[in-house]
């Protein structure tokens, strides 16, 4: 099973109506909530260890994770009310305005609320609680803790707005790429961290460090990724944008979906995994970023979906 710790948000899209008039539709979201969504989605045994508001977004995030298969017996529920998103699609990366009202993302704590279910084999996490107090804290705790009997999966998926501590974000950060087993980053992440290093620096840094699996997105180029066996760089699929809201997430899904297909969730077999297991592994994480980033709002495909897009798309070609 895969265990995704961290936030459910609810996002609020800028849209235009055919008035002209601007509105925000708003659409379930958060990195963590989506990654638990898309794998249940997809057929993989996964498990959302958070909380989740008891108010009507509350309801909905639970419902829709319940219809995909996906495992709640670690969820709290809470009067506290869900955590919204304000989203800015203006520039080249999605920007966030995180209203939490009820402080859930800086203050959950996980080893209070019970341990990883039965069967955990993958614990992933990241984004924008990774900088919150004292909340931050208690997930590196948390994740420190659990690395001992399962992998470690971090997305950084850094939300500039949220960090307010660089120097303490960053070596919180490396805290936990040292204890990870997969690590995963977007140029515009490594960017906001340490403006001018290479993508390649990263790697390197990531796998003297020790881990088994290190990936840079790097947008419209592609993606690069490295074990010990293997180091590859892909190119980006075609893709006719219609919304990047979601797109790392997804990435992460489509990863670890194949991933767990091919049984590579170890250490082990993840230092070991040749190119053309990479290649597969990378291959199924851009299909399924793409097929999200095809649709307005961070809609995560079921597998007869992204199985009969792929069919469609080999007939097109």
């Amino acid at each position: 099973m895969i265990v995704t710790c961290g936030e459910a948000v609810v996002d609020f899209l800028p849209e235009t109506d055919a008035e002209g008039n601007r509105l925000f539709r708003p659409v379930l979201g958060g990195s963590l909530y989506n990654v638990a969504l898309g794998l249940g989605r997809l057929g993989v045994p996964a498990a959302y260890f958070w909380e989740l508001s008891a108010d009507p977004f509350g309801e909905w995030f639970a419902g829709e994770l319940r219809a995909a298969g996906v495992t709640l017996d670690c969820l709290a529920r809470g009067p506290r009310p869900s955590p919204l998103a304000f989203v800015d699609l203006s520039g080249p990366e999605p920007h966030f305005q995180i209203v939490d009202a009820g402080r859930t993302m800086s203050t959950f704590d996980p080893a209070a609320n019970g341990a990883l279910p039965a069967g955990a084999r993958v614990l992933h996490t990241g984004s924008a609680i990774l900088s919150l107090e004292p909340g931050g804290a208690a997930i590196e705790a948390f994740v420190q803790a659990a690395a001992a009997g399962v992998s470690i999966s971090l997305d950084f998926n850094v939300r500039p707005p949220s960090v307010s501590d660089l120097a303490a974000y960053r070596a919180r950060l490396d805290r936990l790429v040292s204890v990870s087993t997969i690590v995963k980053a977007s140029d515009a992440d490594l960017a906001f961290l340490e403006p001018g290093t290479a993508p390649e620096t990263f790697l390197e840094r990531w796998r003297a460090a020790g881990v088994p699996l290190a990936i840079v997105t790097l947008g419209g180029n592609g993606v690069i990724a490295a074990t010990r066996s293997a180091q590859l760089r892909l190119p980006a699929p075609r893709v006719v944008l219609k919304d990047p809201v979601g797109a790392g997430d997804a990435f992460m899904t489509g990863l670890l979906a194949r991933l767990w297909e091919m049984d590579a969730v170890t250490a082990e077999r993840l230092a070991d995994l040749d190119g053309e297991g990479l290649h597969a592994a990378l291959e199924t994480a851009q299909e399924v970023a793409a097929f999200v980033c095809r649709r307005p709002g961070a809609v995560f495909p079921w597998r007869a979906e992204l199985e009969a897009e792929r069919e469609a798309l080999a007939g097109a070609g």
